[in-house]
């Protein structure tokens, strides 16, 4: 060992090797502990947004649950045949805390026109009691309404000079001149009901078709959800009652589907700011001439009060007054002077004064299957949440919103007990077989090859209502649910767990399939693993760099010793002993080094890290599991990184130490004296 320790010390050159280990060490550090943060980040991300530490589920599906839908649509999976009884066996393992029934499912939402939504204001009015008040303002909105047809007339007018062949131009424009002439309007404020319901049938068409917005939902119970995943937070309205239908919108879902154009543009622009961002930037400045570009369609929106209120708060804001949209465009002319003050205002004075959102809590959306179009299904928005510290606005995780068990069923359009019961006393009624049923698209039923009606039965008369706003329990639990998140007790093991339930499978002889939170993240979970294999094929390449290096400084070392190795070999040491000598010289090299370097690398990590660093990005957060930073260093990750770079500097020592002590002693020490 003494002999070791001097060789290294007398020959300096031998101390590059030294430095590459230490510089190896250094960059792997603080690249594994980045990689151990995403995945952890990742993992609690994942697990208290929804996805628990584990997922089960029918093992017959042809897929496995995953939480975040993507193009692709939900998975396909094989609801359980007994939910109830599955959920009693999987509370009674040890380690289980909860079992929350979900499922994942995309939907889509129909947003009507500028003209639908001055309709529904108009249609709120005529049902508030009658007074003077609400006639006058009914008036005010019945004028502004026939301005705004007017205005539709006239740009059906020029689409059907453009299109001058095309069928129904002249059903439209008959219905147009009805609406323009003083008789309408007569009867619309003697009946105005009446008239909205033409108007909303034959005219609000004519505006423009609208749009249909995708919505990813995770079909539950709402309220057991939240108590079951912490990061869940309520940001407005309230938590659907126990036996209620309805959906809790995602924030980020809330605001970039139902927000108003322009405010959602200002606060894009807001955190551009906020990153460093300025207007000299061209990409900001096309975004400000969007805004202004779209002025004409929030005008087109603003009913006459909105407008006159909106008109008096810019005059107040800029000092004079001036038409409408000239006040509008002056402000929006944003840079990076004003835009501090001026997004401060627009939501202190002017917000209250405009449409910023196309529904609100209370109201009622209805949802459509993208698969099943005929699947469309009424629910109550009671709120708006979002996972906390997971992002915010632009957040995917936030997009996905919580909609009842019942409302997810009908929008799957598998049937409910209800319906099977239905279905059967209609079997029944006619005289068929259960095997002549089958379910339509909402699993009402549908006759098929149908026997002919036993003389005397009364026809039976299918329900065509919509579905109820409530539901017992008893409709809630015997339904069919697809899958269900397991969370855990501190402390239990989820390898633990699937084992344990897995063998509870196995003896009764049940269709359970276990998947891990990896699973469920599906492409998250993916650039998970991504960055755990860019950094597997980083140390790859910076070991094979080193060995290379290593090698090379060594074997030139080697030959320099040739006359010190006969010298020694002369003197009675046998061959095996200079093998360990000059190999030990490589792991004490290999050894300081990694050990400077895994030192140097944690020193770096913690100087640049702090405390923590904040991370703005939306996308990071959810990958580092909150909004701050913070790579956390375990001994077991210095040990790894030290024991690693040693193995490959041994390796390295090798072919050197083998040809140093393969040299015979006399041709040794010739060689020395040369």
């Amino acid at each position: 060992m003494l002999l070791t320790l001097q060789g290294v010390l007398a020959r300096r050159r031998s101390w590059w090797v030294g430095l590459l280990a230490a510089g190896a060490a250094a960059l792997l550090t603080p690249g594994l502990a980045l990689v151990e943060t995403i995945h952890e980040g990742t993992r609690r991300s994942l697990i208290e947004s929804g996805a628990g530490h584990l997922q089960v589920y029918h093992s017959g599906s042809p897929q496995t649950p995953v939480l975040l839908t993507g193009p692709a649509g939900p998975p396909e999976l094989v609801p359980f045949e007994d939910f109830p009884a599955t959920e009693a066996l999987l509370r009674s393992v040890e380690g289980v805390q909860d079992v929350v029934p979900m499922e994942a499912g995309s939907a889509s939402v129909f947003r009507g026109n500028y003209l639908d939504e001055k309709l529904a204001v108009v249609r709120a009015v005529t049902r508030e009691p009658a007074s003077e008040a609400r006639d006058a303002r009914l008036g005010r909105l019945a004028e502004d309404l026939r301005r705004t047809l007017e205005r539709v007339a006239r740009d059906e007018r020029q689409r059907e000079e453009a299109f001058a062949g095309e069928e129904g131009l002249l059903e439209d424009r008959r219905t147009l001149e009805e609406v323009s002439s003083d008789a309408f309007w007569e009867r619309f404020r003697a009946q105005p009901e009446q008239g909205l319901e033409f108007l909303e049938e034959r005219v609000a068409k004519l505006a423009g078709e609208g749009e249909s917005l995708p919505l990813d939902y995770l079909g539950t119970d709402p309220v057991q959800f939240a108590r079951a995943f912490p990061r869940f937070e309520l940001l407005s309205g309230s938590m659907p009652p126990p036996g209620s239908r309805g959906i809790l919108l995602g924030h980020a879902a809330y605001e970039q589907s139902f927000k108003l154009p322009i405010a959602l543009r200002l606060d894009a622009l807001r955190r551009e700011r906020e990153r460093g961002g300025s207007f000299e930037d061209e990409r900001l400045r096309t975004e400000v001439e969007r805004s202004l570009a779209e002025l004409p369609d929030l005008l087109s929106r603003l009913d006459v009060e909105r407008a006159s209120s909106l008109q008096a708060a810019l005059t107040r804001v800029l000092g004079h007054a001036g038409e409408l949209e000239a006040l509008l465009r002056e402000f929006l002319s944003v840079d990076d002077s004003n835009f501090d003050t001026r997004y401060r205002l627009f939501y202190d004075e002017l917000a209250p004064h405009l449409p910023l959102y196309r529904i609100r809590p209370g109201d009622t959306l209805t949802l459509r299957n993208r698969q099943l179009t005929a699947a469309s299904v009424p629910v109550r928005v009671w709120g708006t949440f979002r996972f906390r510290g997971l992002g915010g606005d632009t957040s995917q995780v936030n997009t996905t919103c919580l909609v009842d068990l019942i409302s997810a069923r009908l929008l799957a359009g598998r049937q409910t007990q209800a319906q099977e019961d239905e279905a059967r006393t209609l079997v029944a009624a006619f005289g068929m077989k259960d095997s002549s049923l089958s379910m339509g698209p909402l699993g009402r039923p549908a006759i098929i090859d149908a026997e002919p009606q036993v003389p005397g039965a009364e026809t039976p008369v299918l329900d065509k209502h919509a579905p109820a706003d409530t539901f017992t329990d008893e409709e809630l639990r015997a339904g069919s649910v697809l899958q269900a998140a397991l969370v855990l007790r501190p402390g239990a093991s989820p390898e633990d767990v699937t084992g344990r339930i897995q063998r509870l499978a196995d003896e009764r002889k049940l269709p359970l399939g276990v998947v891990g939170w990896q699973d469920v993240g599906g492409a998250f979970s993916g650039m998970v693993g991504m960055s755990q294999l860019v950094l597997a094929v980083f140390a790859g390449l910076l070991a094979f760099f080193v060995l290379l290096v290593a090698t090379g400084t060594l074997l030139l070392l080697a030959k320099e010793r040739v006359g010190e190795v006969g010298t020694l070999r002369a003197m009675g040491m046998q061959r095996r002993e200079v093998f360990s000598s000059l190999l030990l010289e490589g792991l004490a090299l290999g050894a300081l080094g990694g050990l400077l370097g895994a030192g140097l690398g944690a020193a770096l990590l913690v100087g640049f890290v702090g405390q923590g660093l904040e991370v703005s990005n939306d996308f990071l957060q959810f990958f580092l599991g909150g909004a701050v930073l913070n790579p956390r260093l375990e001994g077991v990750q210095l040990l790894s990184v030290v024991a690693g770079v040693v193995a490959v500097v041994a390796v390295a020592s090798l072919v050197p130490a083998w040809r140093g002590s393969a040299v015979s002693p006399v041709v040794a020490m010739r060689r020395g004296e040369d």
